[in-house]
């Protein structure tokens, strides 16, 4: 438990209701909300804000400024770039990347990197033919 402690900064605001898994990193004024879930392993930036009842699956990076909003599900091992946005309701799928700033308002079902405003296949993605559009 003590272990734990060392790995979220002491300036961030975490509910009470919210589950941090283990070995996860919180950085100093982040706010995570009221019944937020975040998995083993991530990396939650200074300045992250994660809105309540979203979920951020394990191995995440959520560097600086990244704003979750309220209901949103991160798969896991995605990358979200400083300051990028992610809008209420929206399901990003597992090994994604969005570039820094980027503003997300739809949901992305496959792996993908969202860059200037839209999804885009990543390579290591195309290997099976139902992934493409």
């Amino acid at each position: 438990m003590q272990e734990k402690q060392e790995m979220i900064h002491r300036r961030a605001v975490i509910s009470e209701k919210a589950v941090i898994g283990k070995n996860t990193k919180i950085g100093a004024g982040a706010i995570i909300g009221e019944a937020a879930v975040i998995g083993e392993s991530c990396s939650i930036g200074t300045g992250v804000i994660i809105e309540p009842g979203s979920v951020v699956e394990k191995d995440c990076l959520l560097e600086p400024g990244v704003i979750i909003g309220k209901a949103v599900t991160v798969g896991k091992n995605t990358k979200i770039g400083m300051g990028a946005r992610i809008k209420d309701n929206v399901t990003i799928a597992p090994d994604s990347v969005i570039k820094i700033g980027e503003i997300v308002l739809k949901d992305m079902v496959y792996k993908m990197v969202f860059k200037r405003g839209d999804w885009i296949y990543r390579e290591d993605s195309l290997n099976r033919e139902n992934d493409k559009e």
